[in-house]
């Protein structure tokens, strides 16, 4: 919505309604009175068609729509509803299905109000449907309704006046298909020479001669080839469905599993007063269990070749850290908290040998880090080398000596840790923080740090919580950069927690999005261009929703090929006691979220829901990778996941599409030849089945089960003798419309005499429907200059049945149109459709 026009309270008035009983007048919606129990519209009805329609004192964009309650919840109130907008009464659209929660607190819900195509739709008449109230056979009750909007002159001119003209062009183009799908020649040019407004692209035009009105399939799949070369089909397939496949690359441990089903485990220790809590990690117990992976730290650092049996696989954790070299498909996995305590262990997995290594047991005693959770790591690819920074403390750890921000380095090829810097707050960089967030350009060799939160040196900053900024770590100089401070007054993005950012290489963009800033669930995202400086807001809400609740983690990839964001989502649901993981795709060039997969119960060939896991995708295999996480068990809190997932998102194939689109222009052609040879074609036989053996043979795929069968089933269409063919409508010509008015003319009375003179004479039957005006239909004067000896000519059979196979190859015209942008193609909808008699 433009920003320059501010959003108001709408005035409506009450328009129509279905019912309403004794006091309960529909009027009273319109005040808000919570505490009174006889303010509301109460219908005398709990039918299907109950309904409230409201008029709005100037057509409006309405945003929002308030739903006011009674002080306590009520049977009555709405579980569910729709609401129906439109410039007209009698012409509504549909603008959200939803329903109220059973309790006091009224509700706010965004209305649709732009179109498809992304206009503003203005409305006057808004229509409030009741499908069903939370008391079973219960009527229906609203209390209070307020509808929030822009209702300015100058935008709601203009969006009507846009609606309007997209409306004609629309109306143009469905009198375009059809003038030309019944060849009314002279009509269609002379309309598309006045309007300007061209029914199709050039391309499809090309397509719809070669197709429907020539019959020549071999040009049509030509010219559709043409089409694939041209890039017309990577529209549709940009909206295609992903798919997900799972496939487990490494099993949880048998001690995961016992403890997962056992239920078994002590609880986890509770949050001691004004101590900060990280999504990823617990607090630590005061007796510590013995770690699930029976790990001591009485060993050094080993290398992968001094590792044992029993370090074959890391252990289970999460708050761990996991990056993926795109060029080696290697993943790297360092630290996290197994449910009693913080790791250091660094471990390597190949994802062509599907096994993993031990880098270094303990890091922390060869130079390296010190057991941690809640940091985060990056790896670059031109010196493989692996950063890392920032941790989590309880209240116990946060000593002075633990307290500095260290930033380590791993030498993959030496498989030595170093440390690069003590205290990054020193050096310009940022205090020790957890729950950032970590990204690195690796062609200038800078990373980025952004929000976390900051560990507290002091009681006064845990009762007022710090954040950090976006900082830049140059690292050929060592040297660190506040880019944007914590806090501003910039249209820029705050710092926060709990939140994804993510660099595109391409288009050399940080992308910031989500997350929590003290009590406020930020729900917004933010693009900074890092040669610039300049940044912008992809979206902000205008009205924040509640907290996320406890246990929630969301982790984002990105795929610079495609310009899409990937959001698995963790979160733990106190009030059903489950888990459920979510995966959401943003597309960066349309601006639209989807979500490509769901997941809240244990189900075979899928990872079994969890939060506080690690997700990285290579985007060369355009493969994610799953690791670990914690699932969220009411009898084992403790417990920490070790399964290692693939996950494939598939989308169907240009070479599929095409694959499909050329067997189908070979099957029509083939049918059209068999059609020939089933009415004694000789000729069209001999070719119907030397097209079948060859050409429509190859267009199949006969390693596919289905298109074997339909192969098998198209050669049974060559004998199966000549078949009722579909009538098309045909065209009107002058002889054809004085047949018609003729037809009509003779037709008997509309009305059935005999029925209504036995009401008139006291005969028990229903009563007959009111008969609607008519006129009679005079004779039809012929025009002189087409004045024939007989009006009803017998059809031409063989043009009866070009006719008829043009239709055929129309609806596969049709067919073929769905690959194309909208834009490109006839609209869908037929003009003779519309007619109702």
């Amino acid at each position: 919505m433009d920003d320059n026009y501010e959003t108001v309270k709408l005035c409506y008035t009450v328009h129509r309604y279905s019912s309403y009983s004794s006091n309960y007048i529909p009027e009273n919606i319109m005040v808000n009175n919570p505490t009174d129990q006889l303010s509301r519209w109460f219908t005398d009805s709990n039918s299907p068609s109950q309904y409230i329609m409201l008029k709005l004192k100037s057509p409006s964009i309405v945003e929002s729509i308030k739903f006011g309650k009674y002080i306590k919840a009520h049977v009555s109130d709405l579980k569910k509803f729709q609401i129906f907008g439109g410039a007209e009464e009698n012409n509504l659209s549909l603008l959200l299905t939803a329903g109220l929660k059973k309790d006091s607190t009224s509700e706010v819900f965004r209305l649709r109000c732009r179109t498809a195509e992304g206009l503003y739709l203005p409305i006057q008449y808004l229509k409030i449907v009741p499908l069903q109230s939370w008391g079973p056979a219960y009527n229906y009750t609203i209390w209070y309704v307020e509808l929030n909007g822009k209702n300015q002159e100058q935008i709601i001119s203009n969006a009507m006046e846009t609606i309007n003209l997209r409306k004609e062009e629309e109306a143009v183009r469905l009198l375009l298909k059809h003038l030309r799908r019944r060849r009314y020649k002279d009509a269609f040019e002379a309309l598309s020479r006045e309007s300007g407004v061209q029914l199709e692209g050039p391309l499809q035009s090309k397509l719809w001669n070669a197709l429907v009105e020539k019959g020549d399939f071999k040009l049509a799949e030509q010219i559709f080839d043409e089409a694939v070369a041209e890039g017309e089909l990577d529209w549709y397939l940009s909206w295609q469905p992903y798919s997900p496949q799972w496939r487990q690359m490494s099993a949880c441990s048998t001690q995961v599993e016992d403890r997962l089903w056992s239920g078994e485990a002590p609880p986890a220790p509770p949050a001691r007063q004004h101590d900060l809590l990280c999504a990823d990690r617990d607090p630590r117990p005061d007796t510590a269990e013995a770690p699930v992976n029976g790990a001591d730290h009485s060993e050094p650092c080993e290398s992968a070749s001094a590792g044992g049996l029993m370090y074959n696989k890391p252990g289970p954790r999460g708050g761990h850290q996991l990056v993926v070299d795109a060029t080696t498909g290697t993943l790297y996995l360092f630290g996290g908290w197994n449910g009693s305590e913080d790791l250091d262990d660094l471990w390597s997995f190949c994802t062509t040998s599907e096994r993993w290594t031990l880098l270094c047991k303990h890091s922390g005693e060869v130079g390296g880090p010190s057991p941690r959770s809640c940091h985060k790591m990056v790896f670059d690819p031109v010196n493989r080398r692996l950063f890392t920074l920032g941790r989590y403390l309880d209240n116990a750890q946060r000593i002075p000596t633990n307290m500095n921000s260290d930033l380590y380095v791993y030498d993959i090829a030496s498989g030595a840790w170093s440390l690069v810097c003590a205290d990054t707050s020193a050096a310009g960089g940022p205090r020790l923080v957890f729950d950032h967030q970590m990204c690195i350009d690796a062609d200038t060799q800078t990373i980025y740090v952004f929000g976390g939160r900051v560990l507290p040196a002091n009681t006064e900053e845990v009762v007022s919580p710090q954040y950090s900024g976006l900082f830049a770590y140059y690292i050929a100089t060592n040297t660190w950069q506040l880019v944007l401070s914590d806090r501003h007054d910039l249209n820029a993005p705050q710092a926060r927690v709990s939140h994804s950012m993510l660099f595109h290489p391409v288009q050399r963009r940080l992308y910031m999005f989500a997350g929590q800033r003290n009590k406020e669930h930020l729900v917004d995202l933010w693009w900074w261009d890092v040669a610039t400086g300049r940044c912008g807001a992809l979206c902000r809400a205008t009205a924040a929703p509640p907290p996320p609740q406890a246990g929630f983690t969301q982790r984002a990839t990105l795929d610079p090929d495609t310009d899409e964001l990937f959001v698995l989502s963790g979160m733990s649901k106190e009030k059903d006691k489950r888990v459920y993981n979510s995966l959401w795709v943003f597309s960066l060039r349309r601006l639209t979220w989807s979500c490509v997969y769901r997941n809240d119960s244990v189900a075979p060939n899928e990872p079994r829901p969890r939060f506080a896991h690690q997700l990285v995708y290579d985007p060369v295999k355009k493969i994610h990778y799953l690791f670990g996480g914690n699932p969220g068990n009411q009898g084992s809190p403790r417990v920490r996941l070790d399964d290692l997932w693939a996950l494939r998102l598939r989308r169907p194939t240009l070479q599929g599409l095409v694959q499909a689109a050329r067997a189908s222009l070979r099957e029509a052609r083939y049918r059209g030849l068999a059609a020939r040879a089933n009415n004694g074609d000789t000729d069209a036989a001999v070719a119907a089945l030397h097209y079948l053996r060859n050409d429509l043979h190859d267009a199949l795929d006969h390693t596919n089960k289905e298109q074997v069968a339909r192969f098998q089933r198209l050669a049974t269409v060559l004998f199966a003798g000549a078949g009722g063919v579909e009538a098309a409508p045909a065209p009107l010509s002058p002889r054809r419309t004085r047949s018609l008015a003729r037809r009509r003319r003779n037709m008997p009375a509309a009305t059935d005499i005999a029925l209504s003179l036995a009401q008139v004479l006291g005969a028990d039957e229903p009563y007959p429907e009111p008969t609607q005006p008519f006129e009679e239909i005079k004779e039809p004067a012929p025009d002189t200059w087409d004045v024939g000896p007989d009006d009803e000519l017998p059809p031409d059979q063989e043009e009866t049945d070009e006719w008829n196979a043009r239709a055929q190859r129309m609806k596969l015209y049709d067919w073929l149109c769905r690959f194309f942008r909208p834009s490109a193609v006839p609209p869908k909808g037929d003009i003779a459709d519309m007619v109702i008699l």
